[in-house]
């Protein structure tokens, strides 16, 4: 018998929270094959197993918090071998992914020898979706998805957890009811049917639902640094008309083909001022009264996902061109599709970049300073204005920036002078590709 602890689950971090247990008492498993999905402060991480063997026993349970060096399972040793090359299933077996099935030199197998066919490829969701999942008792591999790529949504689990039919199914009958009802009425859309346990308050129906560890830290992190850091918040606008014609027309030769988003410039707008006003990549130690300045600069660039905001960082950002911080991003963006992110991913960020405009939010906001970090930019959404130029009103694409800052490091003279060195970048774009 082999018992299995909790391994380093990434830099500072020391417990998590058990999502799912992939593998049940007394099955088997081989060395790397899924084991159990952990979620962290910020990431979801499956831990593969160190062991081939028989699940002996577990010592955890999904939902419960466990700390780095406890006792995940105990595994035994040699049956695992046998018994996993044992576990035959035909192609049209609706048994679960981890089990795998088996061609045999009778139907066509490989000369004679038994090949293990690859795993079933499981539905794509992100954990969130398949806790809400398993809260209803439901098989999420049996959920038809209506996201990109078949990808499975909230919305798809609440609907199969009513019975309704599929959304594009339900659609389609909506559409043949409208054309068969006379007068035509424009249809009542489905209120969103929160999760959580279902309850009653004095009022009437409710829904109750214990937090994730994603979301019970970001709550933590946001009362912290609201409680803690005082903040000041200006706003300003960039024309950035002549940063979108350049963006438009970067030489393809030199992105080769990428798509370079609006926001590559702004980073490496960022990082330039940065390197000229320490002040703002710098975090105050109140407990020895002191500033601390980094020399490096690793800007984190907020990630809307479902398990909440994610700041994965882009490490070393004022070495990078366009381009670089372009592929930077695009890798950012898979993770968040994938809901992929390490726990390392979103650690070490000296400055954070906000986009909400990107989202379609409004102009101006009050971005929350991260713990650990002394300024913030949120980025409202472009829009065409009428502007004066040269005494002239023209239309002039224009993009509202929010920075706050912690006082306790900077005045306002230096952070107008940090704000005009942003915009002063991204109103003369060519300074950017210096």
């Amino acid at each position: 018998m082999k018992d299995f602890k909790l391994p380093d689950l990434g830099e500072g971090v020391h417990e998590g929270q058990i999502v799912r247990l992939m593998v049940k008492a007394g099955e088997t498993i081989r060395e790397d094959e899924p084991l159990m999905e952990v979620e962290t402060d910020k990431a979801s991480v499956e831990i593969p197993s160190p062991f081939t063997g028989t699940i002996a026993k577990w010592h955890v349970q999904e939902g419960q918090l466990v700390h780095v060096g406890d006792v995940m399972v105990t595994v035994g040793e040699g049956a695992g071998a046998s018994a996993a090359g044992s576990r035959v299933e035909t192609k049209s077996s609706a048994a679960p992914s981890r089990v795998r099935s088996v061609e045999s030199a009778e139907h066509g197998g490989n000369g004679g020898v038994a090949v293990a066919a690859p795993p079933a490829r499981r539905a794509p969701a992100s954990p969130a979706v398949r806790k809400l999942a398993r809260q209803h008792n439901l098989d999420i591999e049996t959920i038809e998805g209506s996201g990109p790529n078949g990808r499975i949504t909230r919305a798809d689990v609440e609907r199969a957890a009513s019975g309704a039919a599929p959304a594009h199914a339900a659609e389609a009958t909506a559409v043949r009811a409208s054309a068969a009802a006379a007068p035509a009425m424009a249809p009542i859309a489905p209120a969103v049917h929160p999760p959580g346990e279902a309850g009653q308050d004095h009022w009437g129906p409710i829904c109750t639902q214990k937090n994730s560890r994603a979301r019970s830290t970001i709550a933590a992190n946001m009362a912290q640094s609201w409680s803690t850091i005082p903040h000041v918040t200006d706003s300003d606008d960039a024309d950035v008309t002549e940063l979108d014609r350049l963006r438009r027309g970067y030489p393809a030769a030199e992105n080769g083909n990428r798509k370079i988003t609006m926001l590559a410039f702004i980073i490496r707008a960022v990082a330039r001022a940065l390197t000229m006003h320490p002040e703002f990549n710098a975090v105050f130690d109140s407990e020895n009264d002191q500033i601390i300045y980094r020399r490096y600069i690793n800007i984190a660039v907020a990630v809307h996902t479902q398990r909440g905001l994610i700041t994965p960082v882009i490490r070393n950002t004022d070495q990078l061109g366009i381009v670089a911080i372009a592929d930077a991003l695009n890798k950012l963006a898979e993770k968040a599709r994938q809901a992929s992110f390490t726990v390392n991913d979103t650690r070490g960020g000296t400055y954070t970049i906000s986009n909400p405009g990107a989202l379609g939010g409004s102009r101006y906001s009050t971005p929350i300073i991260p713990p650990g970090q002394g300024a913030v930019m949120a980025l409202g959404r472009t829009r065409q204005m009428p502007w004066i130029v040269d005494g002239a009103v023209e239309p002039r694409l224009i993009l509202p920036i929010s920075h706050s800052f912690d006082h306790r490091i900077a005045d306002g003279g230096h952070e107008v002078a940090f704000m005009q060195q942003v915009i002063g970048s991204l109103e003369n774009p060519a300074r950017l590709l210096l």
